[in-house]
């Protein structure tokens, strides 16, 4: 019995032994799974940081968001703090490209976990060598949110604070358009880029015009907000009578509206030479309008004032109609003479083209004859002839020019009267 008994108390502490040492194997494995499988290969590479911000021995390393290794050790070195960084894995590929290979200090979560994101960088420089240091100047630090706030003045960060106390509770009881804005931000997010690089342009003068022209906004929006609220409840029932039967209308309209703006602008350029023309014909009429305008009232007196005479036409209109009704009968004789008198005149155009340089002269002979028919004697003759002798009745039978005259058979127009003027013997021929 003895000897059963001490072979079971044997049994007994091998069990015992057996226990323990397995709990204290599972005990080491589990305070070093972070660390990935014990007695693993693992590849080692340095990292310099000039500000590690809360990263200690353990933290992850990451490529691409996987954890791909641990921080095993952090050093001090030349003034530098050094990171050893093992990597589980030795076929993961770490390249030599300093520019690409660069390594940063990130959060991992809320708590301040830190992990160390690691750019494996590009194979065309070549793998990096087993325990390689990459540069300080292609890593950096982790940026703290307290950090970054320590930038603004006490004011911006009191407004920030308001800003996000407000953004809290008006999210709140929104989680489901929270959940479909971020499941829609993949796609928005491109755009958001393009908005952000077309916001920043001009050193973004424009976007703080438009930050002022929303302020200046909102600001008319105050003490506004029963008015604002009736606006949405009216703007939610248009939009609901735009989803009716599923927005069928609405996508028929959109379906049609290509071929209703082509017409339109088609429309729109056949109207451009009309609106030209109009345009020419307002300028020209514009003068017309501006003197019109400028005679209105001279206008108005004159219908104010023919009145009277207007009334009096109907009258002058009935005593005027026999001599009408005559008149008519005239004409219609006459008119047989009318071509006569067309063709006389063009037969006498010749003729009197060629007078028509002596209409001068013509005028004075007749002028002349009117003064000597118009003045008679007491015994009622009105022309009278007197019988002057001059050298012209002695000489004009002599084949000799007399030098006491000038005379010019044939004068140009006007010349006549010159020639008399110059006659050497005053009141001589002319």
């Amino acid at each position: 019995d003895l000897r059963r008994a001490f072979a079971s108390q044997r049994a007994a502490l091998a069990i015992g032994i057996a226990v323990t040492v397995l709990f204290a194997g599972a005990v080491v494995f589990g305070l070093n799974a972070t660390h990935g499988m014990p007695l693993a290969p693992r590849k080692t590479m340095q990292a310099a940081f000039q500000n590690l911000n809360g990263l200690v021995v353990g933290d992850d390393v990451r490529i691409a968001s996987t954890r791909v290794g641990y921080v095993d050790e952090i050093r001090v070195e030349q003034g530098q703090a050094v990171a050893v960084l093992k990597i589980d894995d030795e076929d993961v590929p770490i390249f030599r490209n300093a520019s690409a290979a660069n390594a940063s200090v990130g959060a991992r979560s809320a708590l301040g976990q830190k992990f160390v994101d690691l750019n494996p960088g590009t194979p065309e420089t070549g793998e990096l060598v087993e325990g390689a240091l990459i540069p300080e100047r292609v890593t950096q630090g982790a940026q703290e949110v307290s950090e970054l706030f320590n930038v603004f003045d006490d004011p911006t960060r009191l407004a920030t604070g308001t800003a996000l106390r407000e953004l809290g509770g008006g999210m709140a009881g929104r989680e489901r358009d929270l959940h479909d804005s971020l499941r829609a931000a993949p796609q928005m997010l491109p755009d958001l880029g393009v908005v952000s690089r077309s916001l920043a342009t001009r050193e973004g003068r424009d976007l703080t015009g438009l930050l002022r022209s929303a302020d200046s906004l909102t600001s008319r929006f105050q003490n506004r907000q029963r008015e604002l609220a009736d606006l949405t409840k009216q703007l939610d029932s248009s939009l609901n009578a735009l989803s009716v039967d599923g927005g069928k209308p609405v996508e028929d309209a959109l379906e049609q509206a290509p071929g209703t703006l082509r017409s339109a602008r088609d429309a729109l350029n056949a109207l451009n030479p009309p609106l030209a023309d109009t345009e020419a014909a307002g300028a020209a009429l514009r003068p017309g309008a501006e003197g019109l305008g400028a005679a209105t009232s001279d206008l108005r007196g004159v219908l104010r004032e023919g009145v009277p005479p207007l009334k009096k036409v109907p009258g002058v209109a009935r005593t005027a109609e026999p001599a009408v009704t005559e008149l008519t009968g005239v004409m219609k004789d006459a008119r047989p003479v009318a071509a006569q008198l067309v063709d006389t005149a063009n037969r006498a155009a010749t003729p009197l083209s060629v007078l028509a340089p002596y209409s001068g002269e013509i005028a004075n002979y007749f002028t002349a004859a009117s003064g000597a028919l118009s003045h008679g004697d007491s015994a009622g003759n009105w022309l009278r002839l007197y019988l002057v002798p001059r050298v012209e009745s002695v000489s004009g039978t002599v084949p000799v020019q007399d030098p006491t005259v000038s005379r010019n058979p044939y004068p140009r127009p006007g010349q006549a009267a010159q020639d008399s003027a110059r006659a050497p013997i005053e009141g001589g021929p002319r």
